[in-house]
């Protein structure tokens, strides 16, 4: 019997934006020769983009965070948030979930500084780091700048 061990492979909200915006379920099944694995912000960033762009989608609002946390609260595409945040906990299932602690944080504000990244995405490499994770699917070019995470190219 031939045993492989599969690698890890952080999932970055870029992907499951495409996957629960756009469709592209077939994303995942590109990755399914490694463990996936997504971190806690991850899921908190999807979670209140999905909110955000489902807002949009529906009433044609500005983009004013006022606006959409007050279309929110009137309850503005709430079937339509509800499937698509459903959909995000049918796919985080399948995920190993990565959390945060202050030892990632405090790494996060190094990586800021010395790769130009803004904080989400710091944190996202710094939780890389922290765990010996060194593949990233991402759409987000600025992984590429960091030699330790090897970004997997997805598209095509």
């Amino acid at each position: 019997m031939k045993y492989t061990m599969r690698g890890r492979c952080l999932i970055d909200t870029s992907v499951l934006l495409k996957v629960i915006l756009e469709g592209e379920v077939g994303i995942l099944n590109k990755l399914q020769d490694y463990i996936l694995c997504i971190p806690v912000n991850v899921l908190e960033e999807t979670s209140f983009k999905i909110i955000t762009s489902s807002i949009l989608e529906k009433s044609g609002e500005k983009f004013k965070f006022h606006n959409v946390k007050k279309a929110f609260e009137r309850g503005v595409a709430g079937d339509l948030i509800r499937r698509r945040m459903h959909l995000l906990n049918e796919i985080k299932r399948k995920m190993q979930v990565l959390e945060l602690n202050e030892e990632i944080f405090d790494d996060s504000k190094e990586i800021i500084e010395k790769y130009n990244l803004l904080p989400n995405d710091a944190l996202i490499a710094a939780i890389c780091k922290h765990h010996g994770i060194r593949k990233i699917a991402t759409f987000d070019e600025d992984f590429k700048r960091m030699n330790f995470l090897d970004v997997i190219e997805i598209e095509g």
